[in-house]
């Protein structure tokens, strides 16, 4: 079963209610699992927000204390990613919405039939976006899509994975078994250390005892399979270098192929 993670940010109650109606309604209907999380204050958002976070947010365009366009650039200082869908009583601010790349927006008073349409669509991008290969880990209450590329490395800490990535750590109450299996069909990951696994796309150099990561942090070598890890290291950058120059190769001539 497929799980958004969505953010309503509204300063008005009974709006936030319509939303939360139709989401409940429309999770219903489409078989979708849906963590929905309601915000009355901007400021609590936006100190609480993270990368990641959300797969898409609702968001009031009049604020009493602000409005919803300023929110959004704040929005996408952090996350980039997430769908931005804008509520509002006038059409007047779409053409600014897009400024801030937002997915849509719908007029107030609300009607399902749109709403349905939107959050189909919004769904349906988001699947796209899956071509990005991830892994789902549950922090907290929510469960976060964390994109294979933007991970460092792991460790594992109290029963908690620690993923590290260039924005964030992130942590994950799962056994290490678990989490193990969801990157053993990823080549670039190597468990290098007890309970510790570097993405070895990541690694900046290596030292006599360590894997020193793109994030300035060392990771450990174990002393046991010291010599056999640095040579399945050495073996697996030499396997993609080769490619990246056949990849280079071909790209060139395909390229040199256009008209003109």
């Amino acid at each position: 079963m497929i799980i958004l993670n969505i953010a309503i940010l509204d300063d008005n109650k009974s709006d936030r209610i319509q939303i939360l109606d139709y989401i409940s309604t429309y999770a219903s209907l489409h078989k979708v699992e849906i963590n929905a999380a309601e915000f009355e204050n901007p400021n609590i958002f936006l100190d609480n927000f993270e990368k990641e976070k959300y797969d898409i947010i609702f968001l009031d365009v009049y604020l009493t204390s602000t409005d919803g366009i300023s929110v959004a650039k704040q929005i996408r200082e952090k996350d980039t990613d997430c769908l931005i869908i804008f509520s509002t009583c006038s059409e007047h601010h779409a053409i600014s919405g897009y400024r801030v790349n937002a997915f849509d927006y719908l007029l107030k008073p609300y009607d399902f039939t749109y709403f349905d349409e939107v959050l189909s669509r919004a769904l349906k991008t988001l699947k796209s976006m899956e071509k990005i290969q991830y892994i789902r880990v549950k922090e907290g209450r929510l469960f976060v899509n964390i994109p294979i590329d933007h991970i460092i490395y792991t460790d594992y800490s109290n029963h908690y994975i620690q993923i590290h990535t260039a924005a964030r750590m992130i942590k994950s109450y799962i056994p290490f078994k678990d989490f193990s299996a969801m990157l053993a069909n990823y080549p670039q990951f190597l468990c290098c250390y007890r309970n510790c696994i570097i993405n070895m796309d990541k690694v900046n150099h290596i030292e006599e005892r360590d894997f020193v990561m793109q994030n300035g942090d060392r990771v450990p070598i174990a002393r046991a399979k010291h010599n056999e890890l640095k040579q399945y290291y050495a073996d697996y950058m030499f396997e993609k270098l080769t490619k990246e120059d056949n990849n280079f190769g071909a790209g060139t001539i395909h390229s040199s192929s256009h008209p003109g």
